[in-house]
């Protein structure tokens, strides 16, 4: 036994030697696999403000990056053998936003940012540049917990983050953290609202064909880099407090009928909503030979679906797309010179309404069209010479028709009326952690329940 574990340690000591051979074999600069070809590889970060794709230089460190970048591009160029190689642009949003706002914003991060580096480096071709963004930097969020120790409420939040939750949760869940939430706010989540910028030289020997392949341009990528500490003497943005305002009620009117209706639509909770609409189109000529007067009242409620991958946000509501019913009642008086009807109607179906902002100070327009069947009764009259009187038609009392099909139509102006809240992420934590409870007890009761059939066979 002694010989064979002899053997076994001069074994693996053979073996630590082999391997410390190879690794003195083995550069450790990035060479590509053509041992003739070297790479000189540069990175950077551009960052960005809040909800914005363009690049301002006197953004925190944004100037002396790109002064850098210049600087150690015509540095490198005037080196014998030195040609461009590639550019590799990462742009990335902050995961305190909508997922499709924030895929937006990253996708015009990297556009603006391919841009300018074009414009700087007119030697790298088109084809040597790759462009990727990625919607919501979360292993960048950890990255910057993982680096700051003393970070408020550390340990919380990344549990969140390492959770197996979905992106609406995990950011319900982070918000709720008010002390870790707003320490990062105020001072490093504007770290991840960046363009990392790889930039890759190489040297090359007398064969023309000795430099690497040119990178592929690509739409979408899933890497994500490691979160790069800004510099010391960079200076935190002025980031206020965060703030909520919850919608209490929206004003509306149908641009259809200018001035002629206005309603109120009530949101319950995050995806239901109550409105009530009343429609005055009333118009008589001077001499009494035409008339339009209508009136109306009507009450709907909807139900409105959740953004992609069922991210929600405080402001969310009453945006989007929403299904729901209607029912209204009324009555009417259309005439012209010869003759006019009387009648009053009933009006119920079901509607389809797409919402979205159209302003910053939460201007909204709203389409809307429904199906549904409208039951009237309706006497007919002619009116008299001098347009004084109304004479019924002899002999009849009323008369009845339905019209099914289309019987709603609108486009709203939509104005939401907001007052200050507390933080509402907090509650939708909380209905998560009790959801999650639930089934976590549900699940080991289950388990339970497994154990004693088995202990009883």
């Amino acid at each position: 036994m002694k010989d064979r574990g002899r053997k076994l340690k001069r074994l693996l000591t053979y073996i630590r030697l082999v391997l410390c051979l190879v690794g003195t074999l083995v550069p450790l600069s990035a060479w590509s696999q053509d041992s003739d070809v070297q790479h000189i590889v540069k990175r950077y970060n551009i960052f960005f403000r809040i909800n914005s794709p363009v690049i301002d230089p006197q953004f925190q460190s944004n100037e002396r990056a790109i002064q850098q970048m210049k600087e150690d591009v015509e540095a490198t160029l005037q080196m014998d053998g030195a040609v461009p190689d590639s550019l590799l642009i990462l742009s990335t949003a902050s995961p305190d936003g909508g997922y499709e706002f924030n895929r937006r914003l990253a996708r015009n991060r990297a556009l603006s940012t391919e841009k300018l580096l074009l414009e700087m480096f007119p030697q790298f071709k088109d084809s040597h540049i790759k462009v990727e963004f990625l919607e919501e930097d979360w292993d960048g969020l950890r990255q910057v917990l993982m680096v700051h120790e003393n970070f408020p409420q550390r340990k919380e939040m990344l549990e969140v983050i390492n959770s197996e939750s979905g992106v609406q949760s995990k950011e319900a869940r982070l918000r709720a953290l008010k002390k870790g939430w707003r320490y990062l706010v105020n001072n490093h989540i504007y770290a991840l609202r960046n363009s990392s910028i790889t930039l890759t030289v190489v040297f090359r020997g007398e064969d023309e064909f000795s430099r690497t392949p040119p990178m592929e341009k690509v739409e979408r990528y899933t890497y994500t880099p490691k979160y790069v500490a800004p510099q010391l003497d960079l200076e935190p943005p002025d980031v206020p407090d965060p703030t909520f305002r919850k919608t209490i009620l929206a004003a509306r009117t149908n641009l259809i009928l200018p001035g002629l209706n206005f309603g109120v639509e009530v949101p319950i909770g995050n995806n239901w909503s109550v409105g009530i609409d009343y429609y005055y189109p009333w118009a008589v000529s001077a001499q009494n030979k035409w008339c339009t007067e209508m009136l109306g009242w009507f009450i709907d409620g909807k139900y409105w679906f959740p953004g992609r991958n069922n991210n929600w946000s405080i402001d969310s509501k009453l945006k989007g797309h929403a299904v729901g019913v209607f029912a209204g009642l009324g009555y009417y008086d259309f005439q012209n010179s010869k003759n006019g009807i009387q009648g009053e109607y009933v009006d119920f179906g079901v509607d389809y309404t797409y919402a979205m902002s159209i302003s910053r100070d939460r201007l909204r327009i709203a389409f809307n069209i429904g199906l549904g069947l409208i039951h009237t009764l309706y006497r007919p009259y002619y009116p008299s010479s001098d347009y004084e009187d109304l004479i019924k038609e002899p002999g009849v009392k009323y008369r009845t028709t339905n019209l099914m099909g289309p019987t709603k139509a609108s486009i709203s102006l939509v104005y939401p009326i907001t007052i200050p809240c507390e933080n509402p992420y907090i509650k939708m934590a909380e209905r998560f952690e009790r959801k999650q409870a639930r089934k976590d007890k549900k699940h080991q009761k289950h388990q339970k329940h497994q154990k004693n059939k088995e202990d009883d066979r």
